[in-house]
Protein backbone atom coordinates (compact mmCIF):
# COMPACT_ATOMS: atom_id res chain seq x y z
CA UNK A 1 0.00 0.00 0.00
CA UNK A 2 1.64 3.93 -0.70
CA UNK A 3 1.98 6.15 1.07
CA UNK A 4 -0.73 8.47 0.35
CA UNK A 5 -3.41 5.45 0.82
CA UNK A 6 -2.11 4.80 4.25
CA UNK A 7 -2.48 8.37 5.28
CA UNK A 8 -5.76 8.68 3.44
CA UNK A 9 -7.05 5.30 5.97
CA UNK A 10 -5.51 7.31 9.32
CA UNK A 11 -7.04 10.18 8.49
CA UNK A 12 -10.94 8.90 7.91
CA UNK A 13 -10.34 6.69 10.96
CA UNK A 14 -8.49 8.81 13.46
CA UNK A 15 -9.06 12.46 12.53
CA UNK A 16 -12.24 12.59 14.25
CA UNK A 17 -12.35 10.23 16.69
CA UNK A 18 -10.51 10.58 20.19
CA UNK A 19 -11.38 6.78 20.93
CA UNK A 20 -9.81 5.64 17.96
CA UNK A 21 -6.47 7.75 18.55
CA UNK A 22 -6.39 6.92 21.95
CA UNK A 23 -6.76 2.98 21.59
CA UNK A 24 -4.26 3.38 18.24
CA UNK A 25 -1.52 5.59 20.42
CA UNK A 26 -1.59 2.49 23.53
CA UNK A 27 -0.94 -0.26 20.73
CA UNK A 28 2.17 -0.90 22.18
CA UNK A 29 1.41 -0.81 25.27
CA UNK A 30 -0.64 -4.29 25.52
CA UNK A 31 1.35 -7.31 26.00
CA UNK A 32 2.18 -9.67 23.52
CA UNK A 33 0.71 -13.48 23.71
CA UNK A 34 -2.73 -13.03 25.58
CA UNK A 35 -5.88 -14.15 24.20
CA UNK A 36 -8.06 -12.06 22.10
CA UNK A 37 -10.05 -11.08 25.45
CA UNK A 38 -7.19 -10.41 27.54
CA UNK A 39 -5.69 -8.36 24.68
CA UNK A 40 -9.09 -6.28 24.76
CA UNK A 41 -9.22 -5.72 28.02
CA UNK A 42 -5.21 -4.99 28.16
CA UNK A 43 -5.81 -2.86 25.33
CA UNK A 44 -9.06 -0.71 27.30
CA UNK A 45 -6.67 0.15 30.31
CA UNK A 46 -3.84 1.19 28.61
CA UNK A 47 -6.15 3.85 26.58
CA UNK A 48 -9.10 4.27 28.54
CA UNK A 49 -11.05 3.65 26.18
CA UNK A 50 -14.45 1.09 27.10
CA UNK A 51 -14.01 -2.18 26.26
CA UNK A 52 -17.28 -2.97 24.37
CA UNK A 53 -16.13 0.37 22.39
CA UNK A 54 -12.28 -0.53 21.71
CA UNK A 55 -13.38 -4.25 20.75
CA UNK A 56 -15.60 -2.55 17.88
CA UNK A 57 -12.50 -0.15 16.92
CA UNK A 58 -9.90 -2.91 17.65
CA UNK A 59 -11.23 -4.74 14.56
CA UNK A 60 -10.79 -1.37 12.34
CA UNK A 61 -7.47 -0.41 13.61
CA UNK A 62 -6.15 -3.36 12.81
CA UNK A 63 -7.73 -4.62 9.76
CA UNK A 64 -6.52 -1.74 8.31
CA UNK A 65 -2.84 -1.93 9.63
CA UNK A 66 -2.81 1.21 11.53
CA UNK A 67 -2.31 -1.17 14.63
CA UNK A 68 0.00 -4.06 13.60
CA UNK A 69 0.17 -7.28 14.75
CA UNK A 70 3.63 -6.79 16.06
CA UNK A 71 2.47 -4.17 18.97
CA UNK A 72 3.80 -1.24 16.26
CA UNK A 73 1.83 1.78 15.47
CA UNK A 74 1.55 2.15 11.38
CA UNK A 75 4.06 5.65 10.95
CA UNK A 76 1.28 7.40 9.01
CA UNK A 77 -1.20 6.77 11.62
CA UNK A 78 1.34 7.99 14.48
CA UNK A 79 1.78 11.26 11.76
CA UNK A 80 -1.97 12.27 11.65
CA UNK A 81 -2.00 11.55 15.84
CA UNK A 82 0.82 13.77 16.08
CA UNK A 83 -1.43 16.57 14.01
CA UNK A 84 -4.32 16.17 15.45
CA UNK A 85 -2.53 16.80 19.08
CA UNK A 86 -0.41 19.70 17.69
CA UNK A 87 -3.57 21.55 16.78
CA UNK A 88 -5.16 20.94 19.99
CA UNK A 89 -2.07 22.83 21.76
CA UNK A 90 -1.98 25.65 18.94
CA UNK A 91 -5.54 25.87 20.61
CA UNK A 92 -8.35 27.50 18.53
CA UNK A 93 -7.70 29.54 15.53
CA UNK A 94 -8.04 33.22 15.50
CA UNK A 95 -9.62 35.01 13.25
CA UNK A 96 -7.87 38.12 11.39
CA UNK A 97 -9.59 41.35 11.32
Amino acid sequence: MTDPARTAIAVLFLANDEDARRAAISWPLVPTGLSDRATVTAWSHASGVPRTRLRRLAVTLRRHGICREDRTLDPEAARVIQHVAAEALRGPKRRKS
